[in-house]
C-alpha cells in the first residue's frame, strides 16, 4: 500500500513538474511578445511626425491643401492623444494577466495590442505620406513651373514673331494668350499662399491649354492660306473659265447655274473663317472639304462640256459621210445578194435586212440634219450633242458591222458548195471501194440489216448529188445532207469492219475447232450451229459468238489468240 502511494506521489510530482515547466513557457512567450509591443510602441512614438507636422503648419498653407493638412494633423492629435494611452493601458493588462499566469487572458490581450499597433503604425505611416505629398506638391509646383512657363515663353514668342501668318485671327489667340497668363498668374498666388494642390491643378490646366493653343496655332497659317489665297484663286480661275465659256458660246446643262454656285462658294468661305476666328477648327476643316467638292463639281462640269465639244467637233463633221459610206455599201450589198439569189436560196432573210438597214439610214440622215442644225445654234449643251453624236456612230458601226456580216455570208456560200461537193465525191468513191472490199471476201451473202444501211447510204450520198446538181442551190439543206451522210458513214464503215471481221475469224475460228470435233460432242454442236449461221443466215456475228463460246470450252483463251493474230497479220480497208 505504502508503494502505491509512493507512485501516486511520484506521478504528482510529475505533473506539476510539468505544468510548472509549461506555465514558464507561456510566460516567457507572452512576455517576450510584451517587449516586442514595447519596442513597436517606442519606436512608433519616437517617430519625428510632430517636427513634420509643425514644419508643414509653417507654409500657411490654404484653400485645398489646407484641408488635406487639417485632416491628417487631427488623425495624429487623435493617435497621440487617445491611441497611444489606450494601447499602454492594453500592454499593461496584458502584463497583470501574464504575472497572474493568466496565460491565455494574457494571450488574447496581447493580440488584441498587436492588432491595434499595425493600425496605429498604419495610419502614422498614412499621415507621414500625407504630409510628404504635400511638401513634394510644392517642389514639383515650383520645379515644373519653369518647364511651363518655358513653354508658354516659346509660344509666345512665336506667335508674337509670326503675327502676320495669323491674320484677323490674332486678336483671338492674343486673347487666349492673356487667359493662359491669368491662369499662371493664379497658380503663382495660390502656390504662394500655401495652397500647393490646387496650384497643381491650375498649372496642369494652364500647361493643356498652353498646349493646345500650340496645336491650334500651327494648324492656322494653312488653314489661312488656304481661305485667303488658294480658295480665292480657285474661285477666280472658275469665274474666268465660266467668262470663257460664255464667250465661245457653250451653252451649259439648266441644272448648273454657275452664279448660283459660285456665290454659294464664296458664302461657304466667309462661313469657314468666321469658324477660324472662333477657334472651331473641326468646323474648318469639314467647311474646306465642303467648297472643294463644290469647286470640284464645277470643274467637272466645264471639263465635261470641253471635252464633249471637241468630241461634236470632231465627229460631227463625218457624220453625212458615213451615212453616204455606209449607204453605198447597202447598195453593193443588195446587187450583190440580187447576184448570188440567182445561184443559190438565202435562208436568213438577208435582203429584208439589208433593206431595213436602208429605212433605218434615212431615219439617221434626218437625226444629223437635225443635230448639224442644234450644232449651228449653240442653244444645247455639248454633253447633250456628244451623247447623240455618239449614238449615232454607234448605230452606223452596228449597220457598218452587220453589212460585213451578210457580206461574208454570200462569199462563203461558194466555198460552202466547193466543200460540199468534194465531200460528196470523196463518200461516192469510199462507196465503191466498200462495195469492192466486202465483195472480195467472197462471203455466202450480206445480211439484210448491214444491205439496208448500205443502200440507204447511198441513197444519202445521191440526194446530196441531186441538191448540188439545182440551178439555185440551198446550202443550209446541203451541209445538212452532209453532215448527215458524214454519220451515215463512219456508221457503215464501221459495221463493215465488223462483219468482215467476224466473217473471216468465224472461219479460222471453225477450222482450228475441228481439231476437237471428232472427239468432242459440244464441238461438234457448236461447229454445226455456227456453220448455219454462217451460210443459211449469213449472221456473221452470231456466227463468231456461237464459235467463240464452244472454242472456250475446250481451249480457253483461244479465241483471244487467233484474234490477235488476225488483227496484227489485217491490211489496212481502202475506203479508211
Amino acid at each position: 500500500m505504502s508503494h502505491t502511494i509512493i507512485i501516486l506521489v511520484i506521478v504528482i510530482v510529475v505533473i506539476l513538474a510539468i505544468f510548472y515547466a509549461f506555465a514558464m513557457i507561456m510566460r516567457k512567450r507572452t512576455e517576450d511578445r510584451i517587449l516586442d509591443l514595447e519596442e513597436r510602441k517606442e519606436a512608433l512614438f519616437d517617430l519625428p511626425v510632430q517636427e513634420e507636422i509643425d514644419r508643414i503648419k509653417q507654409m500657411h498653407l490654404v484653400g485645398q491643401s489646407q484641408t488635406v493638412f487639417r485632416e491628417q494633423n487631427q488623425k495624429w492629435i487623435d493617435l497621440s492623444s487617445n491611441s497611444f494611452a489606450d494601447l499602454e493601458n492594453h500592454i499593461f493588462e496584458a502584463e497583470q494577466l501574464n504575472d497572474s499566469f493568466h496565460f491565455f487572458r494574457a494571450r488574447e490581450s496581447v493580440s488584441d495590442s498587436e492588432g491595434q499597433i499595425e493600425v496605429m503604425e498604419q495610419e502614422v505611416e498614412d499621415i507621414r505620406k500625407g504630409m510628404e505629398a504635400l511638401t513634394e506638391q510644392e517642389k514639383s509646383n515650383s520645379n515644373k513651373i519653369q518647364e511651363s512657363l518655358d513653354l508658354y515663353e516659346a509660344l509666345h514668342n512665336d506667335i508674337t514673331d509670326n503675327a502676320d501668318t495669323f491674320g484677323s485671327v490674332i486678336s483671338e489667340i492674343e486673347k487666349q494668350l492673356d487667359n493662359i497668363e491669368t491662369e499662371f498668374s493664379q497658380f503663382v498666388t495660390l502656390n504662394s499662399t500655401g495652397d500647393p494642390i490646387e496650384a497643381a491643378e491650375v498649372l496642369e490646366t494652364a500647361e493643356e491649354h498652353t498646349i493646345a493653343l500650340r496645336a491650334i496655332t500651327e494648324h492656322i497659317p494653312e488653314y489661312i492660306n488656304t481661305l485667303d489665297k488658294d480658295l480665292p484663286k480657285q474661285i477666280e480661275g472658275l469665274e474666268e473659265a465660266y467668262e470663257k465659256f460664255k464667250v465661245e458660246d457653250y451653252t451649259l446643262p439648266e441644272s448648273v447655274n454657275v452664279d448660283e454656285k459660285i456665290e454659294n462658294i464664296k458664302t461657304t468661305v466667309a462661313t469657314a473663317k468666321e469658324f477660324l476666328e472662333q477657334f472651331e477648327l473641326e468646323k474648318v476643316e469639314n467647311e474646306l472639304v465642303n467648297i472643294q467638292d463644290k469647286i470640284d463639281d464645277l470643274y467637272n462640269v466645264f471639263e465635261r462640256e470641253y471635252g464633249a465639244r471637241r468630241n461634236v467637233e470632231k465627229r460631227a463633221v463625218v457624220l453625212k459621210d458615213y451615212i453616204d459610206h455606209t449607204r453605198a455599201n447597202n447598195k453593193n450589198l443588195l446587187l450583190e445578194i440580187d447576184h448570188v439569189t440567182q445561184s443559190y436560196v438565202l435562208s436568213g432573210n438577208e435582203k429584208g435586212y439589208v433593206r431595213g438597214y436602208q429605212e433605218h439610214l434615212d431615219i439617221l440622215d434626218t437625226e444629223v440634219d437635225e443635230l448639224l442644225q442644234d450644232i449651228e445654234e449653240k442653244q444645247i449643251p455639248y454633253s447633250t450633242l456628244s451623247r447623240k453624236v455618239n449614238a449615232i456612230v454607234d448605230t452606223l458601226e452596228d449597220i457598218e458591222k452587220n453589212q460585213l456580216k451578210i457580206s461574208n455570208i454570200l462569199t462563203s456560200l461558194k466555198d460552202e458548195e466547193k466543200a460540199a461537193q468534194e465531200i460528196a465525191d470523196k463518200f461516192d468513191s469510199e462507196l465503191r471501194t466498200i462495195k469492192r472490199y466486202v465483195e472480195k471476201c467472197n462471203l455466202p451473202g450480206l445480211p439484210k440489216d448491214y444491205l439496208d444501211l448500205f443502200f440507204m447510204t447511198s441513197d444519202r450520198i445521191q440526194n446530196l448529188f441531186k441538191e448540188l446538181g439545182r440551178i439555185r442551190l440551198n446550202i443550209d439543206s446541203i451541209n445538212h445532207i452532209v453532215d448527215v451522210s458524214t454519220e451515215d458513214m463512219h456508221v457503215l464503215k464501221d459495221t463493215t469492219d465488223q462483219l468482215v471481221d467476224h466473217a473471216v475469224l468465224s472461219e479460222q475460228l471453225m477450222q482450228y475447232a475441228n481439231r476437237y470435233k471428232a472427239t468432242d460432242e459440244r464441238v461438234a454442236l457448236g461447229i454445226s450451229r455456227a456453220l448455219q449461221y454462217f451460210e443459211r443466215n449469213q449472221n456473221y456475228d452470231a456466227s463468231f459468238e456461237e464459235i467463240s463460246k464452244t472454242l472456250e470450252l475446250v481451249e480457253p483463251g483461244a479465241v483471244e489468240r487467233i484474234s490477235r493474230v488476225y488483227f496484227n497479220d489485217k491490211a489496212k480497208p481502202e475506203y479508211r
